[in-house]
């Protein structure tokens, strides 16, 4: 399938990271976000799998909903959307909750990631969103796991120093997949 107007809905989520949650360098939270209604892997008759095609991701890191963060924020942060299971998952977890692969390229089941910087630690500099993995509109990320997590580090040198809010917008579209194919993403996103 192609990438197109006809095909693409959009699937929306925003999680608060508190201070009294992330007041601590390393702390971090697994949210997870179901999306079973888009995604069947179960091929039934002459009826294939369907998965969740994710083009693109759209993500911001604010102070509250719509507003940037904080100039006087010090801390640095990863954030990203994966389908890795997690038995755990809240706010304010151990950095033991989340592997360091999981929050870039080097997992293969990242679907996107990006990092965030205050810049109260970086004078002179306006606070950024930087991704360093996503999908395209050529080869999308296909969902084949009925729920995608939504996982964040604190990474700042003594946790957060205001909330933060990150939002996500995926732009999606259900497709069908032959049997070889969702064995082979079935056998990928299972880690």
């Amino acid at each position: 399938m192609t990438y197109s107007l006809k095909n693409v809905f959009y699937l929306s989520f925003e999680h608060e990271y508190e201070t009294s949650d992330y007041n601590a360098q390393n702390e971090v939270g697994i949210t997870p976000i179901d999306v079973s209604a888009y995604v069947d892997p179960i091929a039934k008759g002459s009826r294939r799998g369907q998965g969740l095609a994710v083009y693109r991701i759209h993500a911001m890191a604010g102070t509250s909903q719509n507003t940037p963060v904080q100039e006087t924020e010090v801390s640095a942060n990863g954030f990203a959307l994966t389908v890795k299971p997690y038995t755990t998952t809240g706010d304010g977890l151990a950095s033991s909750a989340i592997d360091r692969t999981d929050l870039g390229p080097a997992s293969d089941v990242c679907i996107w990631a990006g990092q965030n910087f205050g810049t109260g630690s970086y004078a002179g500099s306006e606070p950024l969103v930087y991704t360093v993995c996503e999908p395209s509109d050529e080869v999308p990320f296909v969902v084949v796991r009925d729920t995608i997590y939504a996982i964040f580090q604190c990474n700042g040198p003594s946790g957060l120093s205001a909330d933060q809010v990150i939002n996500y917008r995926m732009e999606c579209a259900m497709i069908t997949l032959d049997t070889a194919t969702l064995n082979q993403l079935l056998r990928t996103q299972t880690v």
